[in-house]
């Protein structure tokens, strides 16, 4: 799963990359409804729009804006302006709702709560004293929140440059994911920058083969300045 835009400046800059989707699907994301076009590629390509806010779906959903080409919809719900705080600090309701209304529409939900939820002032579970957020993370359930959802997005990027860590939070992440659905898919997020923080194409293709067999892909957040890291990066995953 990768920003459409990225995608876009990825083949541009390097066109024999296309050959590397074959065979896989990979979700092109867009902020808005309607999604703009995504190119033509061996393999499934989805596109994807990105909801920060379940409100935000609905409304669109009723003024009928998500077009019937879009097949995916992802819920990125953290502790930020862009999510209302009834659903910062309710993300299991939420969530639930946010893919059951995905579902009646014949759309695919992705979830993809971030840990810093566990922050929220007034959440229905937060971070206690002498855990750290991804111990409350799982804690509170947030991997096993949906039986509905098609894919869960485990925001384990700011994790990606200790590479016991990444893998211990994913193991228990995946874990509690497919307990809850076992046909879920379970993407690993991996970040060029995360929290401006610049990822090596070694640290990052280091995190990504620690984790291969424990999920079933990945969400890239690229900068557009990181590209060639990311070229590099999806070089080494067509060996997956």
């Amino acid at each position: 799963m990768v920003q459409g835009y990225i995608l876009r400046e990825l083949l541009a800059q390097d066109k024999p990359l296309a050959g590397s989707f074959a065979g896989r699907t990979t979700y092109a994301i867009s902020t808005s409804a309607p999604a703009p076009a995504v190119p033509r590629l061996p393999g499934t390509i989805e596109r994807t729009v990105k909801y920060t806010s379940y409100s935000a779906f609905a409304a669109d959903m009723a003024a009928g804006r998500v077009p019937r080409s879009v097949h995916a919809v992802l819920y990125d719900i953290e502790m930020w302006p862009s999510t209302p705080l009834t659903e910062q600090q309710n993300p299991l309701v939420y969530m639930v709702r946010f893919s059951k209304l995905a579902r009646a529409h014949g759309l695919l939900p992705i979830l993809a709560p971030a840990r810093d939820l566990m922050l929220v002032r007034g959440a229905s579970c937060g971070k206690r004293p002498g855990e750290n957020l991804s111990q409350a993370y799982i804690r509170c359930g947030l991997a096993g929140a949906d039986a509905r959802a098609g894919v869960l997005v485990v925001q384990s990027q700011i994790a990606q440059f200790d590479v016991l860590q990444f893998r211990n939070f994913l193991v228990l992440a995946a874990r509690q994911a497919r307990a809850g659905n076992p046909r879920v898919a379970v993407l690993a997020q991996l970040a060029t920058a995360p929290q401006g923080r610049v990822a090596s194409l070694t640290q990052l293709v280091t995190a990504a083969r620690s984790v291969g067999k424990l999920v079933q892909g990945f969400s890239l957040n690229v900068r557009v300045a990181d590209v060639p890291t990311a070229d590099g990066l999806l070089w080494s995953l067509k060996q997956r």
